[in-house]
């Protein structure tokens, strides 16, 4: 999250002299008695260290390179997949072969990578994989042994 400042809080202290009254525009929508005096602004104390946040998002193991890594080399096993398996459906057949591709695919644990379309990508692969991995399932229990 990046903080940033847009004025001074000792030069808005200054030229404001107290409370200001509302907007006039604004103040027609509210009603006269609606609107309530605004508290003059205090000053602004300093701000706390980042390391503290960091330091628990590390613990919590919440993003980080290291998640977003580990998120992108499941993506990239999840779309390998689905890959062997659209070659192999215009080839000669899906296989078992194919199917285990999937489950493994599927099998491993993912946590959060701090990154929310990476995370909402990942979500949609393994949605597809698991569809996919159902279908060959069934194919495989109706097709004689």
């Amino acid at each position: 999250m990046k903080v940033s400042t847009t004025s001074s809080t000792s030069a808005a202290g200054a030229a404001g002299n107290g409370a200001r009254p509302a907007a006039q525009g604004f103040g027609d929508l509210l009603g006269a008695s609606n609107v309530a005096a605004r508290a003059p602004a205090s000053g602004v104390s300093g701000s706390a260290p980042v390391s503290g946040i960091s330091a628990l998002l590390a613990l919590q193991g919440i993003g980080g390179p290291e998640a977003r890594a580990r998120a992108l080399r499941k993506g990239r096993r999840l779309l390998d997949a689905l890959d062997r398996l659209q070659l192999a459906m215009v080839g000669e057949g899906p296989t078992t072969r194919h199917l285990s591709l999937l489950k493994g695919a599927l099998a491993e644990q993912r946590e959060a990578s701090g990154d929310l379309g990476l995370d909402d990508t990942l979500n949609w692969a393994e949605v597809r994989v698991a569809v996919e991995a159902a279908k060959l399932e069934k194919a495989s229990e109706a097709a004689p042994a």
